[in-house]
């Protein structure tokens, strides 16, 4: 039986000396609770329905799992999962109206709109790879994420560059610096299957 491992990005630990440098490591520390949350759900979710923890990472935006397999309705219980995190982000800004807290509103409105971006490997990039998948091949799959998460990036990057102007908030540029980074990490791996499937199709 595979055990579970825990991999820790250490590159986190250089973004909480950012944020202790420009004296928002409150804020930070609040977002990060949030974020806890989030993946907490996902987590949870998962064990619900029964999945085995493959693997935790923690990293820049708190930790991510990776379950052994999705049970036999596995397309479904990968979207369920995908939308737990965002779904217990939405209930926590609700309360937060309730409670009149805007700071807890404002992160976690931040929380799902990025999660729900359609950017592979974020929810919403997770939940169009999945629709994806039932309607076309892995192969085209992949490609037209990778296109979708670009094109959606360059949108993003478009409007940050006026937010960073406009609040003159550096934070602004972590956040699209970051986007960027596990996007193109993410299409490294796509080139690599990419390659594969076009090595398959040429040994037919």
């Amino acid at each position: 039986m595979q055990k579970m491992k825990i991999k820790v990005d250490l590159k986190i630990f250089l973004v909480i000396l950012f944020y202790l440098f420009t004296k928002n490591i409150e804020v930070f520390a609040l977002s990060f609770v949030f974020i806890f949350v989030h993946e907490l759900a996902h987590l949870l979710t998962g064990i619900t329905l029964g999945l085995k923890i493959k693997r935790i990472n923690v990293n820049l935006l708190g930790f991510s799992i990776e379950f052994e397999n999705y049970g036999d309705n596995k397309n479904i219980n990968r979207i369920i999962i995908d939308l737990a995190g965002p779904l217990v982000n939405f209930i926590i800004a609700i309360l937060s109206i309730i409670i009149k807290n805007p700071t807890i509103l404002y992160i976690n409105l931040c929380l799902i709109i990025i999660n729900l971006l359609p950017i592979y490997p974020l929810d919403g990039g997770r939940i169009i790879k999945t629709l994806l998948v039932n309607k076309i091949s892995y192969k085209d799959t992949v490609v037209l994420l990778e296109k979708i998460s670009q094109t959606t990036l360059i949108l993003i990057t478009f409007l940050t560059s006026f937010l960073i102007l406009y609040f003159k908030n550096i934070a602004f540029l972590f956040f699209i610096s970051y986007l960027w980074w596990i996007t193109i990490k993410e299409n490294r791996k796509n080139k690599i299957i990419q390659k594969v499937f076009k090595t398959i199709d040429n040994n037919i």
